[in-house]
């Protein structure tokens, strides 16, 4: 009796192991991963495209940079301008934005829409940065998964209005949803990476945009560039 009932645990055992863990409900590993981003105190941030094609001008297309709660970021961004492609040097702090071209030796006070995206100072805003596009995914489900920078992401698929993405970044369609894929740290849930299509340069050809976040919590000091 005592050897029957070992067999039975250990099928059963096999079983649970056959079976694997159960799937994370999508729709939580948003909130976890958007929760992750609104309780940063700062956070590093790299953005890369493909498929850039279309529009007058000007378009962003890239960069890297340190963003500081409540409204800070300093960083560089890739801007396209009339088949010209430069690096502007930006900083975002107290609500002004101020921004240096290579061919200028200062920094000047100016609206980012002038370069073509959104104020970086809104990227860790709970309500309107990047964690606000997760609360407004529709239709999640799990993906395949991957790894970055040998961590394990677990990935979710949604859809992100348009609108909401053209008001961070950029959209030569707004009326057109986002196709997201969401990659979140496995363990810690933790934001790791966005990759969205659209038509963010061209309302008939789609567009990608790798949103990637790490150094959460890093020690980062952004202050207005002097004079």
């Amino acid at each position: 009796m005592r050897v029957a009932s070992r067999v039975l645990v250990a099928g059963f055992g096999l079983l649970v192991a056959a079976c694997g863990t159960p799937p994370v409900d999508p729709a939580q590993l948003l909130r976890d991963a958007k929760q992750s981003v609104d309780s940063a105190s700062a956070l590093h941030f790299t953005l890369t495209s493909q498929n850039v094609s279309g529009g007058s001008g000007p378009l962003i297309t890239g960069g890297d940079g340190d963003a500081k709660r409540p409204d800070g970021f300093a960083g560089s961004l890739r801007v396209v301008d009339s088949g010209f492609s430069v690096s502007v040097e930006v900083v975002s702090a107290g609500g002004t934005f101020y921004a240096r071209t290579p061919l200028s030796s200062t920094f000047d006070k100016t609206e980012p829409s002038k370069y073509g995206f959104g104020d970086p100072g809104k990227l860790l805003d709970p309500s309107n940065g990047l964690s606000s596009l997760l609360g407004v995914c529709s239709s999640p489900a799990n993906a395949a998964g991957d790894r970055l920078n040998s961590e394990q992401l677990a990935e979710v698929t949604c859809a992100i209005p348009g609108a909401r993405v053209a008001a961070l970044l950029t959209s030569a369609d707004p009326s057109q949803a986002v196709q997201a894929t969401v990659g979140v740290d496995a363990s810690s849930h933790q934001l790791r990476r966005v990759v969205m299509v659209g038509p963010f340069f061209d309302k008939a050809h789609p567009s990608t945009f790798t949103v990637v976040l790490d150094k959460y919590g890093e020690a980062v000091s952004i202050t207005p560039p002097a004079g």
